[in-house]
């Protein structure tokens, strides 16, 4: 009776099991569905408003920067459900990545924070990139590294930076130096972190009271990607705060550091 017991045990475990990796997934199912909605429907709206000859030529012009703004939302979107798609079916980052390459790091900041500026613009935020702190942090160098994967860990964390930032401030994009390494940081005013919830909002899933409560959709998929994104290279993603003011750092090792010339 003793095995019949256990195995009756193992089979109510197991089940439970099967059952919370069901709701999981169809959680994560209803969170993509819903995310590539609103996107989705701001296109098909402002190029509905652009097909009509009696909206202005001014109008047209916002309603494009608006489309544009929604389908860099859209293509972010997607880059991350990819990689969470991977990262479900326990794939590691290191299986499908690009061979690490030179690259210059202030191009990518820029070209990155460029992304993001008809949405910030929309929000009454302005996406500043401080070009003297690369200057003094990198010189002549830059970091090897996967481009690609390192360009959606920075976007990820410009993405929250402008979703949660007071309307009038700026978001800042700066290089970062210190004992452990090298890297970016991304500095915003506006929704307070709780100290709680700094180590949280690195795990899959998370995401706190009081981003619920402004943002109500969202994944909390963006900063973990981030994190196993800088652990692949062999670094690591802080967060700073005080007050309404948050810095997240991106952190390399310094031996990815390399010449561009």
């Amino acid at each position: 009776m003793g095995e019949i017991e256990e195995l009756r045990t193992e089979n109510d475990r197991l089940k439970a099991e099967i059952k919370k990796t069901k709701d999981v997934s169809n959680q994560y199912l209803q969170n993509v569905a819903h995310q590539l909605t609103a996107p989705l429907g701001a296109i098909k709206w402002s190029i509905e408003a652009l097909k009509d000859e009696r909206v202005p030529l001014l109008r047209k012009k916002t309603l494009l920067s608006s489309i544009y703004s929604q389908a860099t939302i859209l293509v972010h979107l997607i880059k991350n459900f990819a990689l969470m798609s991977n990262l479900e079916a326990d794939h590691e980052l290191g299986q499908f990545r690009e061979k690490p390459e030179p690259i210059n790091v202030v191009s990518l900041s820029i070209n990155l924070a460029n992304d993001f500026q008809p949405q910030a613009y929309d929000a009454g935020i302005k996406v500043v990139v401080e070009k003297n702190s690369y200057d003094k942090v990198f010189g002549p160098n830059g970091l090897e590294i996967e481009k690609n994967l390192v360009a959606q860990a920075i976007s990820n964390i410009i993405e929250n930076a402008v979703k949660y930032a007071d309307r009038g401030t700026t978001i800042k994009i700066a290089a970062f130096s210190d004992d452990e390494g090298v890297g970016i940081a991304v500095e915003s005013f506006g929704l307070p972190i709780p100290d709680d919830d700094k180590q949280g909002v690195f795990e899959r899933g998370f995401r706190g009271n009081a981003a619920k409560q402004k943002v109500a959709a969202g994944t909390g998929f963006g900063l973990y990607l981030a994190s196993r994104i800088m652990k692949f290279h062999g670094g690591t993603i802080k967060v700073d705060t005080s007050g309404k003011t948050s810095k997240f750092v991106l952190i390399f090792p310094k031996s990815r550091l390399v010449s561009t010339k």
